[in-house]
């Protein structure tokens, strides 16, 4: 496919993402997830909450044996560098759902979604 069919066919879908943007916008939840894959992603959620602080300080403990028992320096400074990393990673995994529950529920944005009793359709506790 050359360039300008390509960029042809890119304006087209914009388009129609426009022309149909008040029956995404006017979706519930029903529309959005079914009570199964709400259920999925509440199971998914929880599991990586309790994964990743598990994660984070076996890698912590790995990390900072290997560090001491080498006797270097600059080995620690290097543990400690990945473990701040995985820390901020981590918060990060806490933190982001609850960022996207915050935009969700902002004023412009609660009216034109449609989703005035939960923003997050019961994948968030």
């Amino acid at each position: 496919m050359n360039k300008h069919k390509r960029l042809l066919l890119t304006i087209l879908l914009i388009c129609l993402c426009f022309l149909t943007i008040d029956q995404v916008f006017a979706a519930n939840c029903n529309g959005i997830l079914t009570r199964g894959a709400a259920d999925l992603l509440k199971k998914i959620v929880g599991w990586i909450r309790i994964l990743v602080p598990i994660l984070l300080i076996i890698l912590g403990v790995v990390d900072f044996g290997s560090a001491v028992i080498s006797e270097d320096k600059d080995n620690l400074k290097k543990a400690t560098s990945k473990f701040m990393k995985r820390c901020l990673a981590a918060l990060a995994v806490f933190f982001i759902p609850l960022l996207v529950e915050l935009l969700l529920n902002l004023p412009g944005i609660k009216d034109n979604i449609n989703l005035v009793d939960d923003p997050m359709c019961g994948v968030e506790e």
